[in-house]
């Protein structure tokens, strides 16, 4: 198996809005006004998709990174030959070697209009002195598409933070403008060496803010558990409605808390809103915690079974399945912020999930939901990247479960057109709590990166593939979409990882 030089940690994003938002008609129990709102940029009544490049090289920069956005219209995904920068076309900031900008993407409604933002990651950023302390530019949405917005650090900016790894959009404190938590996984507590923490910037008339921003922290700011060494806390994040009220709760996961004597077993932190922003956290970890499942590397959040609330997928991809290492497994629970319950466990060859456990899948690496058939009952998205398709090693593949009144299972496997060794393909997932519907069919759509896949003779430059949803269950795979291709702006590069942060 591959290792790959520049990974980041699969993140998997998800938003979602209360208030008054622009809506439409969606099938089944799905169809809550903030699930339907449109995650649209440009205001055209389509949902738009935005795609990282965080190593793509600007000039002779190498590493800056960039963004790609792809319109939403009748016929699908229209690329824009738009390609966004920082230090260019109002963006914040400068194009420096390897910033990474666009390795983490949250959508969202920060300010008082009704066109949808988009914050993006730069865990790579250099904060004065600090290398790698990360940032976060803000994109506000116009008629026009995305326009320039602020670029925000901490308070404290420290080497290695990486402030921006992991990106959540939602309204914790109900005053109807989206909230931004980022994820520093490599925060330092005191002398405790990358413990992880998450920031909360809030939402306001005139968009995010840093004034009041909210610093949470294993043991501190009503985080449950305690700061430890390499827990990593904010290695991913997801928005969601747990306790089916008007307020956004936030999912946090900690890959690398030790569960007792048991190293690395992981463990997902949820916080609840309130009026005064995310309080009152809980610790949840497997049921049967191995040393280095990573349990906690992918968070995702959706109304996947028939109870109210929503419920919460969490990726395993270390899990040992039937004694195969690295197998990978995801774990479904319900239940509010402060007690969730009823673990399932889901892996390949269970519970009607096509596919085999096998050493090295990893299985659970990315998770996000989606509802490809309208019946309320949300489906859920498992990136398996290493799986092997034939004689083609690492190739990917994507679980797609059915949803259902007990939650997911059963359903099919999605696949690249042309699965080639080392593409990676199920990466990353555009999910969140908006579900995607580019063609405004009813039905909601699934993108996939694959973000090391070779275009031509451009080694890993990454490609996207996304699948679209109809009537009757049917899923359509779209021709793959590569940067310089159909009128996407920018070229497709070695090693530009084109794919590898959606939203």
């Amino acid at each position: 198996m591959r290792r790959v030089a520049i990974l980041l940690p699969v993140v998997v994003l998800a938003a979602m809005a209360v208030g008054a938002l622009p809506a439409v008609a969606a099938p089944g129990r799905a169809a809550r006004a903030e699930q339907a709102a449109r995650i649209d940029f440009n205001g055209d009544g389509f949902d738009d998709l935005a795609v990282g490049a965080q190593s793509e090289a600007v000039g002779s920069v190498q590493g800056a990174g960039a963004v790609n956005v792809l319109f939403g219209s009748a016929d699908g995904l229209v690329p824009s030959p738009a390609i966004l920068v920082q230090g260019s076309g109002g963006v914040g900031g400068s194009v420096d070697a390897n910033d990474t900008f666009g390795a983490a993407l949250a959508q969202g409604l920060f300010n008082d209009d009704d066109f949808f933002d988009l914050a993006v990651g730069s865990p790579g950023e250099a904060d004065g002195g600090a290398s790698a302390g990360g940032a976060v530019n803000i994109l506000y949405g116009s008629a026009a598409g995305l326009t320039g917005g602020p670029q925000l650090f901490q308070a404290t900016p420290e080497t290695n933070d990486r402030f921006g790894s992991s990106l959540a959009a939602g309204d914790y404190n109900g005053d109807g403008f989206f909230d931004l938590a980022v994820g520093v996984p490599g925060e330092d507590i005191g002398t405790t060496r990358d413990a992880g923490a998450v920031t909360v910037l809030f939402g306001s008339p005139a968009g995010i803010t840093a004034a009041g921003a909210q610093t949470l922290y294993q043991g501190a700011g009503g985080a449950a558990g305690s700061a430890e060494e390499f827990d990593q806390f904010g290695t991913s994040l997801a928005s969601g409605l747990l306790a089916n009220d008007d307020l956004a709760d936030l999912v946090v996961g900690v890959p690398g808390e030790d569960v007792g004597a048991v190293g690395e077993a992981g463990a997902v932190n949820l916080l609840a809103g309130s009026p005064g922003g995310l309080v009152n956290g809980s610790l949840v970890t497997q049921g049967n915690p191995e040393s280095n499942d990573t349990f906690g590397e992918a968070v995702a959040t959706g109304d996947f079974d028939e109870a109210a609330g929503d419920d919460v997928a969490v990726g395993a991809p270390g899990e040992t399945v039937n004694g195969r290492e690295l197998a990978g497994a995801v774990s479904v629970f319900s239940g509010p912020p402060n007690g969730l319950a009823s673990e399932r466990l889901l892996f390949q060859g269970t519970a009607g999930i096509p596919g085999t456990p096998e050493v090295g899948d990893l299985f659970g690496s990315a998770v996000a939901p989606t509802d490809a058939n309208g019946i309320g009952q949300w489906d859920l998205a498992v990136g398996v990247p290493y799986e092997d398709v034939g004689p083609d090693a690492d190739t990917g593949v994507v679980n797609l479960l059915a949803g259902s009144a007990t939650g997911p299972s059963g359903g099919r496997l999605l696949e690249q057109g042309n699965p080639e060794d080392f593409d990676y393909f199920g990466w990353a997932l555009a999910g969140g709590f908006f579900l995607h519907d580019f063609d405004n069919n009813g039905f909601f759509d699934l993108a996939v990166g694959a973000p090391l896949e070779d275009v031509g003779t451009a080694v890993d430059a990454g490609a996207v593939t996304a699948f679209s949803a109809s009537g009757g269950g049917t899923i359509t795979r779209e021709p793959p979409i590569t940067q310089g291709s159909g009128g996407l702006g920018g070229t497709a590069e070695s090693s530009d990882l084109f794919g590898l942060a959606l939203e």
